[in-house]
This record gives structure tokens, sequence and C-alpha cells, in this order.
């Protein structure tokens, strides 16, 4: 009976999603079902153990906390907080809204850590906080976690793609690209303390992690092949 509960909570937490992919309430209720379902977390757990450094985060648990977006729109233009601030607004975000768990555990804090950063995880790597830069970022996290809920949230953003918004598909499958390759370059960003970081410049903190947005672009940009004419494509 437990599993057909778990299982019709993640179908609901999918149609919502499809229905409506740029809500990110949807999102991360989504998040939240599969997290619920798949036992993800404690798989998550058990796989970051086996490596020392993410062992060392799990016993030690950094949490972000709330965020606020007059304190950081006051720190100096181009630092990873005041552009996480200038973002929000740019989007009608409000960080006050973010889901802060709490976190007894390992299993729980990956759950929290994931939620309170997801945010500022889209200013890092550079994806919008819109329905093409969510797929992305979700292939960014696959890339460096190979979670199943992220993989599960990139399905069904796809989705939400074909069946509502086709005509993202051109903007939102580089995005996609870009996202696994940026992951599999980078360091792991997972169980960073990024309250220490909030006042260092954008630039420093996206070298510190390997994260080369603009090689990835140009990367892309040369295996970009020209469109065929349609007498050259059938000839």
């Amino acid at each position: 009976m437990r599993r057909i509960l778990k299982m019709f909570r993640v179908s609901r937490a999918v149609l919502g999603m499809v229905r409506n992919a740029n809500d990110a309430d949807r999102v991360f209720d989504l998040i939240e079902a599969l997290y619920a379902s798949t036992d993800a977390a404690r798989k998550a757990v058990e796989r970051m153990s086996r490596d020392p450094v993410l062992a060392r985060v799990l016993r030690e648990r950094p949490r972000l906390g709330r965020l606020d977006l007059e304190v950081l729109s006051r720190l100096p233009e181009g630092t990873l907080g005041r552009a996480f601030a200038d973002q929000m607004r740019e989007y009608g975000l409000d960080p006050s809204l973010l889901r802060v768990q709490e976190a007894p555990d390992a299993a729980s804090y990956v759950k929290a850590h994931l939620f309170e950063t997801h945010d500022l995880w889209h200013v890092v790597t550079g994806f919008r906080p819109d329905a093409a830069g969510e797929l992305g970022l979700q292939a960014f996290y696959f890339a460096q976690n190979g979670s199943r809920v992220s993989m599960g949230v990139f399905v069904t953003g796809l989705a939400f793609t074909f069946l509502r918004r086709f005509e993202l598909c051109e903007v939102a499958m580089p995005q996609v690209v870009r996202g696994w390759l940026l992951g599999r370059r980078a360091r792991r960003l997972f169980g960073t303390d990024w309250k220490t970081l909030l006042d260092k410049p954008l630039a420093e903190v996206r070298a510190a992690f390997g994260l080369e947005p603009e090689a990835v672009d140009q990367l892309m940009r040369g295996y970009e092949a020209p469109r065929l004419s349609p007498v050259a494509a059938h000839a």
C-alpha cells in the first residue's frame, strides 16, 4: 500500500510539472516525490560515503540557509552573491520561499542541501531559471552525481517541452548538452560551503571549480553542422 501511495505521489508531481515546468514549486514537488519513492537520498549517501571528500561533507553538513536579497544586493557587482540577487530579482524569485529543511542525518542532508542551493547552482553554472535552463541544470546534476532524481526531472522536463512547448526544443537541447559537458568537466559542487563564497567574484568561484561556460560554448559551436538545404538533404 505504501508503495502504491508513493507512486501516486510521483505520478501527481509528474503531471503537475508537465502542465507547468516553469513553476519552480512543481519542480521541487517532483524532486520531493522522487526522493521519497526511490529512496534516492539513502542510495546517494551510500555512494558518496565511498569518497573520502564527500564522506567528510556528509559528516560536517555545511548549510546555506536563507539568503537576504537586500544584503546580497549591496555586495560589489560581479560577486557571486550580487549575481544571485540580481538574477532572483530579474526573474521575480524570492529566496525566502526556498524550502529550507531539517537535516538530522546524512540522507536528509543530501536532499536539504540540494534544495536550498538549487538557485545558486543556476547562477554558478550560468543556466537561467527558465524551462530550458532547468533542463541544462538537471543534465549538469546528472553528469556530476548520476542521480535518478535528476534523470527523473530531466525526462519530465523533456516531456513538458515535447507536449506543451515543442518550439523550445531547439533552445533546450543545446542547454542539455552544455549541462552534461560542464558537469563532467567541473569539480563536484555538492557540499560546498557557499556562505564563504558569496562575497567572492563569480569568475573566481567558477575558476576554482573548473566551470568554464565560455570554453564549453566554444566547443559546442565547433560541432554545429550547417543546415542542409532540402535539395542537398535528399541528394
